[in-house]
């Protein structure tokens, strides 16, 4: 299984990338033969400064003019340039890594962030907001810092180990076999000991990680609401929980992170102590074989060391961040990413509206199975103001979304002057409807900024205008810099009114022919909603207006409703025609006070 999740990882995530990763390989055997060499040429160094004249039998014919301290100096100066174009590449190699991987890490976010904008609304809507951030955010980092990244510094630091202990083999071959059971005892006990436990932290860290960002977005989008129900200590108790767990997962992953160096560097002095012993029988003839000997090894060892430490470091995030892999993966798997294909469509290219929108027969359901919208047929004419009324849990706002072609009706159609809306050509119909939800999504830029959003120009004359259609220019003026006044949310004065008026704004900048009104002053205080419903009457002389409430209050400027009832159209009429003919409207109406 552990295998298989990075194989999988591999084959979802690494197309084209499977001859970096065999590039990466060819870079980090040239950095094994490079620390291979510098390593290499410490014995004769250390042999011509001991025994210059012995040694002067095996310098090259051409460097013999020299005397022994010119040679000495350049044999020092090469075992120098070694270790610097070594170290030099070394970096090289870390860069061209971390833009690899950060390369990465930003095709697969983009990959779900484009999954997230272009698949089908009814597919997405069944992952919260969180867990598209946490995906996004937290589980690619995690997978690619941990697994990609790790992965690419063990193997680099795997061949020097194996380059250098091949080197003693051939050279000191009893050092060599002390050398390497240094190694394996290290590797093996160290792995004995941290791998149960950094599996476990594995786990412990991918659940506490999602368990804080969800805290995170809790607290924050909620601060308002926590406030009213004077919950500021439950809700800062609940995070500080959440927050101590997941910190305390985050220390014991470091603590086990820093260990290995300390305990490499207590079994590299007791073996570099069995090995002067080793070397001292192996080379007691021969004082100046046996120091430069020791030299070889000590400075192998002390290559291998920290190249140790990158291993065990590597293997141990590689183990802490197994659960992040598989869940990226599982993503992979759920959202089908292997087929799926954003739709492309004309972004300029609108639908024209001379005469009606019609649903014929609408059926639609979440799960395949308790129905929403049952059997729905009905007419909107070019320059109705349509209500769309109804109890809770009646199927209003879904009945948008079908209009707006976000759900698919699972069966039945709509026409928009006798041309069926698909999937292909709603993209061109959504051009010409303005949407005003009942949640404000006001972001921290200008009135402007916020009147364009999703727009790819800005018209300052055609902003104004839409300001003033939306009957708020008159505030926005007063700001600053006007238009181009920043837009705090939350500290910027502007009331709930307000705020949907700017919404209103952002629509009708557009220029749509319909607009959709979805429960959009549902919050509203009875003057404010009284002063919008004006304000839409006014605007329903040039568009067709779709408005959906299950306060009546809201839609009696409305020139007919429809009436719906858990899924199903009871009837379309005015106020007083649908009154007369149901005693459970016209107690609506009464309750409401409408004259």
């Amino acid at each position: 299984m552990f295998l298989e999740n990075y194989k999988k990882f591999i084959r979802y995530y690494g197309k084209g990338r499977y001859l970096n990763l065999f590039g990466f390989t060819i870079l980090s055997f040239t950095a094994g033969l490079l620390e291979l060499v510098g390593v290499a040429l410490v014995y004769p160094l250390i042999m011509f400064i001991i025994t210059p004249d012995t040694f002067s039998q095996y310098i090259p014919h051409n460097l013999q003019t020299y005397d022994n301290m010119q040679t000495g100096m350049l044999i020092g100066l090469g075992v120098l340039i070694i270790f610097i174009l070594k170290n030099i590449f070394m970096i090289f190699i870390q860069y061209i890594q971390t833009k690899f991987v950060s390369n990465w890490k930003k095709t697969i976010t983009l990959r779900f962030m484009e999954y997230y904008i272009y698949a089908p609304y009814k597919t997405i809507m069944q992952t919260s907001q969180t867990d598209k951030i946490f995906n996004i955010e937290t589980i690619c980092n995690m997978a690619i810092d941990g697994f990609v990244m790790r992965g690419l510094n063990l193997l680099t630091n795997l061949i020097i180990v194996v380059m250098i202990i091949g080197l003693l083999f051939i050279k000191f071959p009893i050092p060599a076999i002390i050398t390497l059971i240094f190694v394996t005892t290290t590797m093996y006990i160290q792995n004995k000991y941290f791998k149960k436990r950094t599996t476990e932290l594995s786990k412990q860290l991918a659940q506490e990680s999602h368990k804080y960002k969800i805290a995170l977005m809790e607290n924050i989008v909620n601060i308002k609401e926590l406030k009213i129900l004077s919950a500021e200590k439950l809700f800062y108790n609940n995070y500080a929980d959440v927050e101590t767990k997941f910190r305390n997962v985050q220390t014991i992953q470091f603590f086990y992170n820093v260990i290995p160096p300390y305990i490499i560097e207590m079994l590299m002095v007791i073996s570099l102590i069995i090995l002067a012993f080793a070397l001292s029988l192996y080379n007691s003839d021969n004082d100046s074989t046996l120091i430069a000997s020791f030299a070889i090894i000590v400075a192998a060892f002390f290559r291998i060391a920290p190249a140790l430490n990158r291993i065990q470091s590597s293997i141990i995030n590689i183990n802490a961040t197994r659960d992040f892999v598989k869940s990226i993966n599982d993503q992979y798997e759920k959202c089908d990413l292997e087929h799926f294909k954003k739709f492309e469509y004309n972004t300029n290219k609108k639908m024209n509206f001379n005469n009606k929108i019609s649903f014929k027969n609408v059926c639609f359901s979440y799960n395949g199975s308790k129905q929403v919208i049952k059997n729905v047929s009905f007419d909107i004419y070019k320059g109705d103001f349509i209500g769309i009324i109804g109890l809770s849990g009646a199927g209003k706002s879904t009945l948008a979304d079908i209009l707006t072609g976000l759900l698919p009706a699972d069966s039945g159609k709509i026409y928009l002057d006798g041309i069926e809306l698909t999937q292909t050509n709603f993209p061109q119909f959504r051009h010409i409807i303005g949407y005003v939800p009942q949640q404000i999504n006001i972001i921290d830029k200008s009135f402007k900024e916020n009147v364009t959003w999703g727009c790819e120009k800005i018209n300052e004359e055609e902003v104004i205008k839409a300001l003033k259609a939306a009957q708020i220019y008159d505030v926005v003026k007063e700001f600053p810099h006007g238009i181009n006044s920043l837009i705090t949310t939350g500290s910027n004065g502007l009331s709930y009114g307000q705020k949907q008026r700017l919404a209103i704004a952002r629509a009708l900048y557009r220029d749509p022919e319909i607009i959709i009104l979805d429960e959009a002053t549902s919050a509203l205080d009875v003057q404010v909603e009284k002063e919008i419903t004006e304000m839409l009457k006014t605007i329903s002389a040039s568009k067709t207006i779709i408005a959906i409430a299950h306060r009546l209050s809201t839609l009696k400027a409305c020139n007919k409703l429809i009436y719906l009832k858990e899924g199903e159209l009871i009837d379309i009429g005015t106020f007083k025609e649908l009154s007369n003919r149901y005693k459970d409207f016209d107690n609506l109406v009464k309750l409401s006070k409408i004259n």
